[in-house]
């Protein structure tokens, strides 16, 4: 809306300089940079908004959408016959809202629109509609499972939706992989363009607590690259995470310094939220843990449970550091939505 009122108000200025001043050639100088000008923050506001409901699409698909299937896997099982527990009494899940439908088909709309996002647009005019149909018949399971039909039927439609759901299910997660690899090149560049800009106009607690993000995840990422799992963990390279562990403690560090000048905080206009300071702090345990179980090979350390009473299990390390990433991610977003 203030994009369109810019676009409006130069429109007024331009009718009111035609009227009143004799020195044609600069007023039309002035009307083509300020219809330049214009255009410019038009696109600009089509860019980012294309951008944030691609983030939107990815922010579903690997929160809400996952989540989803993991307690349904969980419960029926991934192969293609139904697992019924003998003591089964319900079930219940993420539910699928009207808003997520109008965001995946917000997102196929932006496919076709400017700027380009080259692949990116193509994966998301492939995934989307596979998306829609998934959505749809998670939908029906859900309902099915609510309404306790299992009940009347003897599951006789839930192994359909079974079936169903796990031939959506695949296809969707493929092309899901497909338009997050092709995203990622967007967003890399994204990213990269935004920290170069917070540095060069010294806004440097919005720089550290964004670097935190991008470290974090570049973590995640070496560990996904190089097909590294709880299972395996100590098959990941120490040396190699001892500099990414660096790089991320350092900005922690670095943030945690800053975010204490009151003086800054004011030239930046940033309201520091405990949750992230918080947040930030643990993704930073969880990291150490990591480090010193590839440093002693002990897959055993958790300062979680340290001192704690526990019901034993396998120590989860990686599941853990993802789980305080995305708390994270999610508390930055909380922080810098609260300091525009």
């Amino acid at each position: 809306m203030s994009k369109r009122l810019t676009i409006l108000s130069l429109g007024v200025a331009v009718c009111v300089s035609l009227s009143g001043c004799g020195s044609i050639g600069k007023i039309a100088e002035k009307v083509k940079e300020q219809t330049t000008q214009a255009k410019q923050e038009s696109n600009q506001a089509q860019d980012t908004a294309k951008y944030n409901t691609y983030i939107a699409l990815s922010n579903y698909l690997t929160q809400r959408l996952d989540k989803t299937f993991e307690m349904y896997f969980q419960e029926f099982g991934g192969e293609e016959e139904i697992r019924i527990r003998k003591n089964f009494t319900g079930f219940n899940t993420i539910p699928v809202l009207q808003g997520h439908k109008d965001d995946v088909d917000k997102a196929l709309a932006f496919a076709s629109k400017e700027p380009s996002y080259q692949a990116a647009d193509e994966s998301v005019k492939a995934l989307a509609p596979k998306l829609k149909e998934l959505m749809e018949t998670t939908g029906e399971m859900q309902t099915y499972y609510q309404n306790k039909a299992h009940a009347e039927d003897e599951f006789a439609k839930g192994k359909e939706l079974h079936k169903k759901l796990l031939v959506q299910f695949n296809e969707v997660s493929d092309l899901a992989d497909k338009f997050f690899s092709d995203f990622a090149v967007i967003t890399e560049q994204r990213k990269k363009e935004d920290l170069e800009e917070l540095k060069k106009s010294d806004q440097l607690v919005r720089y550290h607590a964004m670097s935190i993000v991008n470290r974090a995840q570049d973590i995640q990422k070496a560990f996904d690259k190089a097909g590294v799992t709880d299972d395996n963990v100590l098959d990941f390279d120490a040396n190699q995470y001892a500099e990414l562990y660096k790089l991320l403690t350092e900005d922690i560090d670095k943030f945690t310094e800053l975010s204490k000048d009151k003086e800054r905080l004011k030239k930046e206009k940033v309201q520091i939220v405990p949750v992230f300071t918080d947040s930030i702090q643990r993704v930073k345990t969880a990291a150490t843990d990591l480090m010193e179980i590839l440093r002693t090979k002990d897959t055993t350390i958790n300062s979680d449970t340290k001192g704690k009473v526990t019901t034993g299990g396998k120590n989860m390390p990686l599941k853990n550091f993802d789980k305080r990433v995305s708390a994270v991610v999610d508390s930055y977003n909380t922080m810098i939505g609260l300091s525009r």
